[in-house]
């Protein structure tokens, strides 16, 4: 990827993160909505093509994820929450099986800690599903906000020491 890529895709990354930042949660239910609407536009276009099985069977399933969208996400979230918790149980059983005997107490506590703190967020996950998706979102979009205000960072940087300015990164990779 050129210099001019590399600039554009961490400004996308800045803006997926702030929409994330502010939507949060909100942003699950366009996600939602986008997908039906494109599952109802593909039931058109197979009814053009006169594929009418095809086409019944897509609008459906896009009246039905316009209707039951959240139930959908809130089943899916349950089972995550719950695929966590066992991921971190199955952890902590492992680690109390398998840790050196010698280890030390600080040690012991930080190998407990990572189990432990999965099993925390999945029972976060599974009781305040509305507050957990609001803090997924926050924190991807500080982290996606962070990654693109280093790639672009990174990107100024790397044409400094080729003399030039952001605006010669976009002239230059026009002449390539």
């Amino acid at each position: 990827m050129g210099r001019k890529e590399d600039i554009i895709s961490a400004v996308f990354s800045m803006l997926i993160g702030v929409m994330l930042i502010v939507m949060k949660g909100q942003v699950v239910s366009i996600a939602i909505t986008v997908f039906a609407v494109i599952v109802l536009i593909s039931a058109v276009i197979d009814l053009f093509h006169k594929l009418t099985n095809s086409a019944i069977v897509k609008g459906v399933l896009g009246v039905c994820i316009l209707i039951f969208g959240w139930v959908f996400v809130s089943v899916a979230l349950y089972l995550l929450a719950a695929a966590i918790i066992i991921m971190g149980l199955l952890r902590l059983v492992n680690m109390h099986k398998f840790l050196p005997e010698d280890m030390t107490y600080e040690q012991k506590l930080f190998a407990y800690a990572r189990p432990a703190l999965t099993v925390l967020a999945g029972v976060c996950l599974l009781f305040n599903q509305g507050g957990a998706v609001n803090w997924v979102f926050i924190l991807t979009g500080v982290l996606l906000v962070a990654e693109g205000v280093l790639d672009v960072a990174d990107a100024l940087k790397s044409n400094k020491g080729q003399g030039g300015t952001a605006l010669s990164i976009i002239d230059a990779d026009k002449d390539e």
